[in-house]
C-alpha cells in the first residue's frame, strides 16, 4: 500500500490508533503537521487510518517517530511499509544518520530494515514516597540570553544540531546555571520532559525538580548515575526499549541524558 501525507482532517482518527502507554498522539501530530521540520505520513484503507508515522529533521540527522499500526491490521507488513516510505522520503546524501526508539513490537521490523541497536533506554515509574518540595537555587527560568548555551549543551550531549525543534519549546525551560554558565536544562511539557546536562550536579538537581511534575522517567541504561538518582526519588524499573540507528554512526553521550526528550527525539 502507498502512503500519503497525514493532514489535519486525519487527527480525529488518532484515538483509534492510540497505544496504551504512549501518551496522547493528537498534540504530537498537530505539531508534526505544523512544523517545517517534520513529515508525517499515513496508510489508509477505505478511509480508515491503519498505519502512521513521521520523520523529524534536524540539521543533518533524522528521527523516525510515532510509527503505529492499527491493532486490527497488524501482521500485514504495514510497519515495514510505513517505515520504508519514511526512509524513502529522506535525502540520504544530506541526512546520513537516522535514529529511532524501538518498542518490542517494532524492533524486529527495524532490525530487518538494517537498523542497529546503539543502546537501551531504562523506563521507570514512581512508586510514591515522600514528595519533592524543594530544589536547587541554581535552577532558574529560561531567559533568551541563555539560548546559545542551551543549544551548545544539547549538541555536546546529543552529537546533533537539534536547535530548530528545541526553539519551538525552549521558552518553558528550567536551567541549571552556575556562574552564568548553563550546565543543564529541563523542559516541562515537551514530550517526556527532557533533561540534558553536562554535569552530574545539574543532572541530579534537575531530576529532583522534574520529580515534582512527573511520575515516569526514561534514561539511557548506561547512565547509572541518573538511574541511582531516580531510585532515590522512589522510581523503579518497569521496561526497556532500544535506541537504534541506520547509516552513519555519530558520537553522543548517554551520561548527559537525565531524561530523554521522547521516543521521537532520543
Amino acid at each position: 500500500m502507498k502512503s500519503s501525507e497525514f493532514i489535519t482532517a486525519d487527527l480525529v482518527q488518532l484515538p483509534a490508533m492510540q497505544p496504551a502507554d504512549w501518551g496522547n498522539l493528537v498534540p504530537r501530530f498537530e505539531y508534526f503537521i505544523a512544523s517545517p521540520h517534520c513529515h508525517p505520513i499515513k496508510i489508509s484503507e477505505n478511509g480508515e487510518l491503519i498505519a502512521i508515522g513521521t520523520s523529524i529533521m534536524h540539521a543533518d540527522t533524522v528521527w523516525l517517530a510515532c510509527i503505529v499500526v492499527h491493532e486490527g491490521h497488524r501482521k500485514k507488513g504495514l510497519g515495514n511499509a510505513i517505515t520504508q516510505d519514511l526512509i524513502a522520503n529522506i535525502d540520504r546524501a544530506k541526512y546520513k544518520t537516522i535514529y529511532l526508539d524501538a518498542t518490542e513490537y517494532g524492533y524486529p521490523v527495524y532490525a530487518k530494515l538494517g537498523f542497529e541497536v546503539e543502546t537501551t533506554y531504562t523506563h521507570m515509574r514512581s512508586t510514591g514516597g515522600a514528595p519533592v518540595i524543594s530544589f536547587s537555587e541554581h535552577i532558574v527560568p529560561y531567559e533568551e540570553h541563555y539560548l546559545s548555551q542551551i543549544y551548545k549543551v544539547d549538541a555536546q550531549v546529543s552529537g546533533e544540531d537539534r536547535s530548530g525543534v528545541i526553539s519551538d519549546f525552549v521558552k518553558s525551560a528550567l536551567l541549571y546555571v552556575v556562574d552564568s554558565q548553563v550546565q543543564g536544562f529541563y523542559i516541562p511539557g515537551w514530550g517526556d520532559g527532557p533533561i540534558i546536562a553536562v554535569s552530574e550536579a545539574a543532572g541530579a538537581a534537575l531530576i529532583k525538580r522534574r520529580a515534582m511534575d512527573e511520575t515516569a522517567a526514561v534514561v539511557p541504561t548506561g547512565n547509572e548515575f541518573a538511574i541511582d538518582c531516580l531510585q532515590e526519588h522512589h522510581f523503579q524499573f518497569y521496561r526497556t526499549s532500544r535506541r537504534m540507528v541506520l547509516g552513519e554512526k555519530r558520537p553522543w553521550h548517554a551520561t548527559g541524558i537525565y531524561n530523554r526528550i521522547s521516543g521521537q527525539l532520543g
